[in-house]
């Protein structure tokens, strides 16, 4: 089923004033709709800007004023990162299902080699790939926001505006593969190449991020916490869930905890991604974050970029885990332990600023 073809039978169901809010996401993925993930990413990123409301407002202009303001937000799309061949056929999918236009869009050719996603990086290393996805800066609402719930602690309010630059982060958690090529050893309790490693302090965690670096000629960090909320939470397509990419009747779709885990790590990418196409931002191990831990967003001081406390006595870690219950999983809960300490819970994400 095309893309129009999905828009036509949704606007049928639910009207076509579904287009002003995310229910069309929703939707549209009960028509098979979204084979192509960032079709997906792209309608997401179409609602968060507001472009849905503003096809609205310019309902009764004149065609020609329309479509010039149509180019505005297909312009905006590409520069989010998205390719322009695709960005136009979503475009020219949703005009057609509206009737704004009487052809409807040529289907992509889903054979060919051309990358549709947005923005990424392939490495290697060793035996072993993996990669690296951009994510657009922007501004969210770090912390207990109201889809958190009464689940909310105290250490995650009050909630906070956070303004953050482009960056790159680990499409999963490292792999006891990837550790092994840079570290050669594997002190991971549940053993399995592309299961997560796990029982890694902060401290070993560092030394691996400085060997890859090296390795590679490239700029390899912790995320910081906000870095990771906002990634976690979905960047600019964020959709306000309580987990990454799952709400609470969603989430065993997309999240490994202690009702599905069966008491163990799995293989990453093998429960849903969110939004961004990350994998496991909620559960199977969570990950180590650069911030030391502190109590309160109450005195947080910069809202742009922020690195948290210069000292402390814990490090931060995000995510929940295999063996957790859902409540631990959620994208703002804060967790934190010493950093020479190990835990079988407790893995990391790699992430690199984009200009490095």
């Amino acid at each position: 089923m095309e893309l129009y073809e999905a828009l036509i039978k949704a606007f049928d169901e639910c009207g076509k004033d579904i287009i002003k809010t995310n229910v069309v996401v929703n939707v549209l993925s009960d028509f098979h709709a979204f084979g192509n993930k960032a079709t997906r990413r792209i309608m997401q990123t179409f609602i968060q800007l507001g472009f849905g409301e503003s096809i609205y407002d310019i309902m009764y202009d004149d065609a020609p004023d329309k479509l010039l303001k149509l180019q505005v937000f297909e312009k905006e799309l590409v520069n989010q990162g998205f390719q322009e061949n695709q960005v136009s056929y979503v475009m020219n999918s949703l005009l057609y299902a509206l009737g704004w236009i009487s052809i409807p869009p040529e289907p992509i050719d889903t054979n060919s080699n051309f990358d549709w996603s947005s923005q990424s990086v392939d490495l290697q290393v060793g035996d072993c790939d993996f990669k690296m996805i951009f994510v657009r800066g922007g501004s969210f609402d770090m912390g207990g926001t109201p889809e958190q719930g009464l689940f909310a602690a105290f250490d995650e309010k009050p909630s906070r505006e956070v303004i953050l630059d482009d960056y790159y982060i680990g499409e999963t958690v490292v792999t006891q593969q990837l550790w092994k090529n840079v570290m050669n050893d594997n002190p991971s309790h549940f053993v399995g190449d592309n299961r997560p490693v796990e029982r890694v302090s902060w401290d070993e965690c560092g030394a691996f991020l400085n060997i890859l670096s090296a390795r590679l000629n490239l700029h390899f960090r912790f995320p910081t916490e906000a870095e990771w909320e906002y990634a976690a939470r979905g960047g600019i397509c964020m959709m306000g869930n309580k987990f990454a990419g799952a709400d609470d009747n969603s989430i065993k779709d997309y999240v490994w905890f202690k009702e599905n885990s069966e008491g163990c790590t799995h293989d990453v990418k093998t429960r849903l991604p969110n939004e961004l196409g990350l994998y496991d931002m909620s559960g199977n191990v969570s990950e180590w974050c650069s911030d030391w831990y502190f109590n309160s967003y109450a005195n947080s001081g910069t809202k742009g970029n922020p690195k948290g406390p210069s000292v402390g006595n814990a490090r931060v870690y995000r995510g929940g885990s295999w063996n957790d219950k859902a409540i631990a999983c959620r994208t703002s809960k804060r967790s934190f332990m010493n950093p020479t300490y190990r835990n079988k819970q407790v893995g990391l994400r790699l992430v690199m600023s984009n200009n490095k």
